[in-house]
């Protein structure tokens, strides 16, 4: 017989992988009168702008160095599993950046055991599929989106170097593929998240940020509006309004600039009624001395 592999334990602090599932983000969601139950942990800093897509796409996605897993009692067929994540992840993982920067090592796994579905005497649940019962399935998409959302969070949040973390919205746009590319643009642009660092309204470099976009429908300058909105719920500040910028309250922009969390809000007008959010962080002295440091 083989003897049992031994338990690792860190050699300053002692801990081990047991101590991993107190660090664990939970939830729980009920479908059709069960309770089921999410568990996920990931990790990731630097290199971060992923473009996760499913084992058989296609595209040629780029890939970025997180790694992630989900995990949940909840019975789902394979397929629908599968679709779940790929729309959670493109609304999640696949829209935050930190540097902009890709490696080759990111996956992101749900793993569903289906233990939920019994009660213990020998009945089961049916198994929540897309095709049989389009309701249930939404319902796990959604929850399961949720999820994976405030995971991704968590990373944007604990960026190298940062100091703030920022939500870059982008509203009414005529496709979500839009508002996406140009919320993408925004938190990936040097020349923003410095500023945003430096506590600087500057409207100036996301409107250009915007504009850097190829849109299916043409951007009209004259309708867009840019705004801060701070997160301790108080008045967002407006520099930008359709096309004309305002006079500026430095004060007020300071006051919301050097909160840890704000958005920036990038409404487009009159193109149409869809929207994507970005979550990001800025550049500061510290992203660069840890990167200049680095050696591989």
């Amino acid at each position: 017989m083989w003897d049992p592999c031994p338990i690792v334990k860190h050699p300053q602090t002692g801990s081990s992988i047991y101590g991993t599932g107190r660090r664990l983000t939970t939830t729980t969601t009920t479908i059709n009168g069960v309770q089921y139950r999410m568990a996920g942990m990931e990790k990731g800093a630097g290199m971060i702008h992923p473009d996760m897509g499913p084992p058989a796409a296609t595209k040629g996605q780029l890939h970025a160095t997180l790694l992630g897993c989900i995990m949940t009692d909840a019975a789902v067929s394979p397929q629908s599993l599968q679709n779940a994540l790929t729309y959670a992840v493109d609304r999640s993982f696949n829209s935050i950046s930190v540097d902009g920067d890709m490696s080759t090592n990111d996956t992101i796994l749900v793993l569903a055991n289906g233990a939920a579905a019994s009660d213990g005497s020998g009945n089961y649940a049916d198994e929540i599929d897309e095709r049989t019962d389009p309701d249930a399935y939404n319902r796990f998409k959604e929850e399961l989106t949720a999820f994976a959302v405030d995971l991704a969070k968590l990373i944007a949040r604990d960026g190298e170097g940062a100091t703030k973390f920022i939500t870059v919205n982008v509203k009414n746009a005529a496709t979500y593929q839009d508002a996406r590319s140009i919320a993408s643009q925004i938190s990936t642009s040097p020349l923003v998240k410095t500023a945003l660092y430096g506590e600087d309204a500057n409207w100036g470099r996301i409107l250009a940020a915007t504009g850097s976009v190829s849109l299916t429908v043409p951007l009209n300058p004259t309708t867009v509006s840019v705004s801060f909105i701070p997160s301790d719920g108080s008045p967002a500040l407006p520099v930008l309004v359709n096309g004309e910028p305002e006079a500026v309250d430095e004060e007020r922009a300071s006051e919301i600039l050097g909160l840890e969390d704000f958005e920036v809000c990038v409404d487009l007008g009159a193109l149409g009624n869809e929207e994507a959010t970005y979550w990001t962080c800025d550049f500061s002295y510290e992203y660069v001395r840890i990167n200049g440091d680095y050696r591989s």
